[in-house]
């Protein structure tokens, strides 16, 4: 070391040495110190990066759900007039859906929040959108609220609907039985009304079975055939009087022992013979009696 300092210029060699050494030294440390800041800042402009993709990301699903929600809120309103109870059920089960899908997005919304937060960003438009969602789902929240309301009202209103329905369906059971009642009278007495009896033969044949009896006349002579009050029932044909109208005969001569108006109804001819007789007038013809007593002779 004595050697070095010998000479004025060996000094000033050495003090230069030692000045470049330091230099040296401290530009080294200042380097290394700038490049572990660089290495921060990158990593903190990364998780910002990243925080931010995610965020617009959570965004994009949250202005989607919100749209879905507006959606199904029109469609829900453009149904809700109707009182019916099959869409009244289905209209309680989107509400329900629309409500879970509010209470998802909510918590997306706070999600997003609390990024921006982690993200120390001081983006006005981000935190303005994020009001301006969280507003939106507290409208719809609203008007879920409202809708649920009407639901119950108009479940209310089917209730009271179906105790008068079924008011007027008892009602209606009974009118309808009493009708059904009515018609069976109607039609049993339009049957006996429309019921008639007759019977054809020659006389002895009648008196025998004692369907005739001969009245009137003197000494046996001019005597009439009538219709025996105590005739057997069983011993005439029944008939419906609307639907006959021909009583066959094919016989020389007739007589008719029952009394009924001539000009409702008409002998056929053809032959010589009697072929039948036909009513023409149903109603005029069994005015008077519904027994017809034909006594034939060949």
């Amino acid at each position: 070391m004595k050697n070095l300092f010998k000479t004025p210029l060996s000094f000033s060699y050495t003090i230069g040495l030692l000045v470049i050494i330091i230099m040296t030294s401290c530009g080294k440390t200042e380097r290394e110190k700038l490049e572990a800041q660089n290495q921060q800042l990158e990593q903190k402009l990364q998780t910002r990066d990243s925080l931010y993709n995610g965020m617009m990301s959570l965004m994009t699903e949250v202005e989607s759900e919100i749209k879905q929600i507006k959606e199904q809120e029109n469609l829900i309103s453009t149904r809700s007039d109707d009182v019916d109870k099959t869409r009244d059920m289905d209209l309680a089960g989107d509400i329900r859906n629309i409500s879970d899908l509010i209470q998802s997005t909510n918590q997306k919304v706070i999600l997003l929040s609390g990024k921006l937060d982690q993200a120390d960003m001081q983006v006005n438009a981000f935190k303005k959108r994020i009001t301006q969602l969280t507003n939106e789902l507290q409208k719809y929240k609203q008007n879920i609220a409202q809708l649920h309301d009407e639901l119950d009202l108009k479940d209310e209103q089917i209730n009271n609907l179906n105790v008068e329905v079924g008011s007027l369906v008892t009602r209606v059971q009974l009118q309808t039985e009493t009708i059904e009642i009515q018609n069976q009278e109607l039609s049993n007495r339009e049957k006996l009304l429309n019921k008639g009896y007759f019977a054809v033969g020659s006389a002895k044949n009648l008196m025998q079975e004692g369907l005739v009896t001969k009245e009137g006349g003197f000494l046996w002579l001019g005597r009439t055939m009538e219709l025996a009050e105590d005739a057997a029932q069983d011993k005439f044909t029944e008939i419906n009087v609307e639907d006959t109208k021909r009583f066959y005969l094919d016989s020389d001569k007739i007589n008719l022992v029952t009394e009924h108006p001539s000009a409702s109804y008409k002998l056929v001819s053809d032959a010589g013979k009697v072929k039948y007789l036909e009513v023409t007038d149903p109603r005029e013809f069994w005015r008077i009696s519904k027994y017809l007593v034909i006594s034939v002779k060949s």
